[in-house]
């Protein structure tokens, strides 16, 4: 997760128009190897939020985005969902700011992380931050630190680099996005609707297949989503 990380985050904040909402499937946003699950997370649609909800303050100008993403990625078991922040903000000159982090699995009861910036593939601790222009040259933060703190829905951070352009402050509302197998909504359904014919099981090719859960109609869904009130 490094330069093709946020690379990807960005183009697809460059398919938008300046300060208007998007709906549309994210591209992966991890240069790394990831698993199926995790690269079905980060297309999840985010939420719907006012236009330039979020504010993102650099030393180069504003951007905007709609809102900071918590994505949460459940697979099949018992194990934490593995959890990233995301907020790609565009600024009115076409340039994009955009920033990866993820987190621990206790970050929706401590709300808050810190991580280091680095160009090298992510794990928890390690975060990747950069601008890129409308011309397409990138700029890549190689060191510094990330600071993120949420309060209820309400999510801050201080991105803090020596890369002219990229040390930044952000503040706006926080959007849960959370993915979980296939299977799992399947179940759901089937228990709001008692006389839901029981779902095949699906072939292995898509057993790990995960999908938005828009509606938290799953009860890990509905319980991540209440620690942020």
């Amino acid at each position: 997760m490094r330069t093709g990380a946020l690379m990807a985050l960005l183009l697809v904040g460059a398919c938008a128009k300046p300060k208007e909402e998007r709906a549309r499937p994210v591209e992966t946003l991890t240069a790394a190897p990831v698993s199926p699950a995790k690269s079905a997370a980060l297309k999840a649609p985010e939420r719907p939020q006012p236009p330039g909800a979020v504010l993102v303050r650099t030393d180069a100008g504003t951007f905007e985005a709609p809102s900071v993403r918590l994505i949460a990625t459940f697979t099949e078991g018992a194990a934490p969902a593995t959890l990233e922040v995301a907020l790609s903000a565009q600024a009115e000159d076409g340039r994009h700011w955009a920033v990866l982090v993820p987190v621990e699995p206790m970050f929706p009861e401590k709300k808050h992380a810190t991580a280091r910036l680095t160009t090298k593939p992510l794990r928890v601790g390690m975060a990747s931050a950069e601008v890129r222009t409308p011309s397409g040259s990138l700029l890549l933060a190689n060191d510094g630190t990330v600071e993120l703190e949420v309060t209820g829905r309400e999510a801050r951070g201080t991105v803090r680099t020596k890369e002219a352009g990229l040390s930044a402050s952000f503040q706006g509302p926080l959007s849960i996005e959370c993915m979980v197998p296939a299977a799992w909504l399947q179940q759901a359904d089937g228990k709001e609707s008692p006389g839901a014919p029981v779902p095949v099981a699906a072939p292995s090719a898509q057993a790990s297949a995960v999908v938005p859960d828009e509606a938290q109609s799953t009860a890990r869904c509905r319980d991540l989503k209440a620690h942020f009130r």
